[in-house]
This record gives C-alpha cells, sequence and structure tokens, in this order.
C-alpha cells in the first residue's frame, strides 16, 4: 500500500491523491480491525529501520545506544500481546520458510527482555566494592565503591540482523496488507452508493494525559 498525501480538514480526512473525493468513510469489523493493526506494526517496523539508519550517521556512543535499543523494542513490540490487543506477528507466519531467521529472532527477544527493558541477565552489572589501603596505612578502607559496567550488543552483525529481520517483516506485512486491502474494497463495491455514503466519516481525536492508562478503541 502506497503512503497517501491528506489535509486534515473540519469535516475530516481530505486524501488529496484523489480529488474526486466527497469523504473518507471509516471502517470497522474484524477485517478493518486486522488492517489498522498491520497499519501499526508497519509504522513500528519503518521506526526500526529508521532508528538503525540513523545509527550511523551517529558518532557519540549515547544517542547510538539510544537508537539501538529503540530499535529492538520496537521490533519486539510486533510480535508480543500487548494490552491494546493489538494483532501480534507470528514468527511462522512472518518468516516461513527461512531457516536462518530463528536463532537472531530468539536473540532479540531475549535482549529486550531480559536486558534493555528488564535487568535480568549479565549484559549489565554493578559491582559494589571498598578501596583497601595498603597495611602501613592510618585507614584501612578509605571508600566504598561500585563500579557500572555495561556490555555493549551494537555490532555489525547484530545491526544487519536486526535489519534483515525488519525489513523480511515489512514486506511481509506489505503483502497481507494489499490482500486485505484488496478484499475489502471488493466488498465495499458490492454496497450502493447510499449505504457507503451513510457510513461516518472517517476522524481523529488527539489523545491527551488523561487518556494514557485507557486501553484504545479497536475499529
Amino acid at each position: 500500500m502506497e503512503p497517501l498525501n491528506f489535509d486534515k480538514t473540519p469535516e475530516g480526512f481530505h486524501i488529496t491523491d484523489y480529488p474526486d473525493a466527497a469523504k473518507v468513510i471509516r471502517l470497522t469489523g474484524a477485517r478493518a480491525r486486522r488492517l489498522s493493526h498491520y497499519g501499526g506494526h508497519l509504522y513500528d517496523l519503518g521506526f526500526v529501520t529508521d532508528c538503525l539508519s540513523a545509527i550511523n550517521e551517529q558518532e557519540g556512543f549515547i544517542v547510538r545506544e539510544a537508537l539501538w535499543h529503540s530499535a529492538v523494542i520496537h521490533f519486539v513490540k510486533c510480535f508480543q500481546s500487548s494490552a491494546g490487543r493489538r494483532y501480534k506477528l507470528r514468527f511462522k507466519a512472518v518468516y516461513k520458510g527461512d531457516s536462518g531467521a530463528k536463532e537472531p529472532f530468539e536473540y532479540f527477544q531475549s535482549l529486550r527482555n531480559k536486558n534493555i527493558v528488564h535487568d535480568e541477565n549479565g549484559y549489565s552489572q554493578c559491582l559494589p566494592g571498598a578501596v583497601l589501603n595498603g597495611p602501613d596505612a592510618e585507614l584501612k578502607v578509605p571508600k566504598v565503591i561500585f563500579m557500572t559496567v555495561v556490555a555493549s550488543t551494537l555490532g555489525q552483525d547484530d545491526w544487519s540482523n536486526l535489519h534483515m529481520l525488519a525489513t523480511r517483516a515489512r514486506d511481509w506485512i506489505s503483502g497481507s496488507v494489499d490482500e486485505l486491502s484488496d478484499a475489502i474494497t471488493e466488498e465495499l463495491n458490492q454496497l450502493t452508493y447510499e449505504e457507503l455514503d451513510g457510513r461516518p466519516a472517517l476522524e481523529y481525536s488527539k489523545p491527551g494525559p488523561d487518556d494514557l492508562g485507557v486501553t484504545k478503541a479497536q475499529p
């Protein structure tokens, strides 16, 4: 599905790519819900590849690590269930026939779950210690310290593996979106114009702080 150009008007959305369009109608139901979820995944996977590209333009350690962590988190997000009930991608469907995808996929799942989001493995450690003076010093222990050590996982092989997985997933979703869009289009064109025109227009309400803990509505 190609990206669309649109303007936001008081009446709703105006798709500038279709000058004859009267309005954009809102879709509901199982197929519309799946299309919405696919769109969310495409955004996340595009965010992943954009972060990976941006890493190559940065030199600072913190910024590169932040982009890397964001890329890993958004990738794994597409394959995990959420309270928002977004349809999660299935590894066996997306990477069917790709025997080389399983190992790096599981690696990134563990990296996200056990290190980046939750501090469970040895990739980051904080080591407590105490400075011990020589036997002739007046004070045996002058200072208690700790040493924080973080192992970076951003290397060329891991970068390439994540880019491969994200690109493959995005290609799979794009094909699924085209098939689903064609099916919805055929279904809608069976209806009369009056039935279609009677459907509500597509609208967007900008969320605010009160919406942070509220599960979003589904199409």
